[in-house]
């Protein structure tokens, strides 16, 4: 496993890492040293320790808050995906009650032109018994 020296307030250390990941580890080390930047104030008020438990505190709020931030984006993505399979399921539903309005107009029109006819048929009865009555 490849060796990376890093110098972190003013000290090398060294890690071990994964050939993959060589990238995210300067990355990261990069990031601290900005963070300790930070604390420069205090260099030499307080020991190198406590810096560096001040920076752990501080990035482990991040962190929790990261996480408490994905969990919320889960969430709302839960509800988004939810929604829209809803919804679907709503158009689908709006679809067929169009359909079965659309058959039922149908239906509808077809019985008015059998009523026309009737009425077609009983106003010939009724002119026919006028007639036979007079």
């Amino acid at each position: 496993m490849p060796v990376y020296k890093a110098l972190i307030l003013n000290k090398e250390i060294s890690v071990n890492y994964e050939a993959n990941q060589k990238e995210k580890l300067i990355e990261a080390i990069n990031a601290i040293n900005s963070e300790l930047g930070n604390y420069d104030n205090l260099n030499g008020k307080i020991s190198d320790s406590k810096i560096l438990s001040f920076l752990a505190i501080k990035l482990q709020a991040e962190v929790l808050d990261l996480n408490k931030n994905k969990q919320i984006n889960i969430n709302l993505e839960k509800k988004f995906t939810d929604s829209n399979s809803q919804n679907i399921n709503l158009n689908d539903k709006l679809y067929q009650l169009r359909e079965q309005n659309k058959l039922l107009e149908e239906e509808n029109e077809l019985i008015n032109q059998e009523l026309v006819k009737i009425q077609s048929q009983i106003d010939i009865i009724i002119s026919l018994i006028k007639k036979s009555y007079e």
